[in-house]
């Protein structure tokens, strides 16, 4: 410990600037580490940035993630893009796309039910192909997010949880502090009574708003996850598992996805990679080690998926 003098909070004993061997990032608010100080978990899990530098003052600490990623990261983000093509599919175009992206894309804004069929990183095209059910035209808004493994991530997970539904209307307005209108969001369902779809999701300050095809009353689940570009604060959640699920022979309307290590608490994110048609995906539970879904239809061997499990920091 060393004695150093803090602008706005006076003089104070704090740490060194540059700290090995921890077991958990300090909690934001906590005083006695150096304005700038560089952090290292000692035995961060894959998905965990292992690097953190106080972008806070030494009396109030706020530790965020720097550099490179172990594991998966959102490599890029962003949204919403304005539907215009005229056709079904659109092309987002971001740099230096990689064909091994994992792709998410969804509604931030919809006049109707329409979905998204599949949405996939193109090689050497540097974009995502998007695919809906119909024409979009352009009353729709799309968000997007793009995963890469060991990468130095652009954006970050600013809260993940699941909602259980109040009903009453199809737009459920659920208030979430501090949320920005400037962060994007994606929902997915997890419990269901019925086939209702998500229609679009959107944030405005402290609230995410999901709309469904019909009033969801009582009887669903949503896993709600809303990114923010990096820097600024400390995440929530990490990704613990990523990945592309693609349809066998033998596969029914339920879908059982083995993924080692998956919890039932995870946070899922969940979209249609690949289809030749325009079935939909009714729910997505988690389970020990197992990511069942249930779709519309038989998927055969031509309909793939994208997914990541969001786990919280400790």
């Amino acid at each position: 410990m060393a004695w150093r003098e803090d602008a706005s909070f006076g003089k104070v004993r704090v740490r060194h600037s540059l700290i090995g061997g921890v077991d958990n990032v300090p909690a934001s608010g906590k005083w006695g580490y150096a304005s700038g100080a560089l952090l290292f978990l000692k035995k961060p899990v894959l998905g965990q940035s292992f690097m953190w530098r106080n972008m806070g003052t030494a009396g109030s600490c706020l530790f965020v993630p720097e550099g490179p990623q172990i594991g998966y990261g959102f490599v890029a983000a962003g949204g919403p893009v304005d539907c215009t093509t005229g056709s079904a599919t659109q092309r987002i175009a971001y740099d230096m796309v990689n064909p091994a992206d994992i792709a998410f894309v969804g509604h931030a804004v919809s006049d109707d039910n329409d979905q998204i069929c599949a949405a996939i990183a193109e090689a050497a095209k540097s974009n995502i192909l998007i695919t809906a059910t119909a024409d979009p035209l352009t009353a729709h808004d799309y968000v997007w997010a793009a995963l890469r493994n060991q990468c130095v991530p652009t954006w970050d997970v600013f809260t993940a949880f699941r909602h259980t539904t109040v009903g009453g209307n199809a737009a459920e307005a659920i208030t979430v502090t501090g949320v920005l209108a400037s962060d994007i969001a994606f929902a997915c369902t997890s419990t269901t009574d019925d086939t209702d779809l998500i229609s679009d999701v959107a944030c405005t300050a402290n609230t995410v708003t999901v709309t469904s095809s019909a009033d969801p009353s009582t009887a669903h689940a949503w896993d709600i996850v809303v990114l923010r570009p990096r820097g600024t604060f400390k995440p929530s959640h990490y990704v613990a598992y990523a990945g592309n699920y693609t349809a066998v022979a033998g596969d029914t309307t339920t879908v059982a996805i083995t993924v080692t290590g998956a919890l039932a608490t995870d946070i899922l994110m969940i979209n249609y990679a690949e289809t030749d048609d325009t079935d939909t995906l009714v729910k997505s539970v988690l389970t020990a080690n197992t990511l069942t879904l249930t779709v519309s239809a038989d998927p055969v061997t031509d309909h793939s998926w994208n997914y990541a499990l969001l786990r919280a920091y400790s």
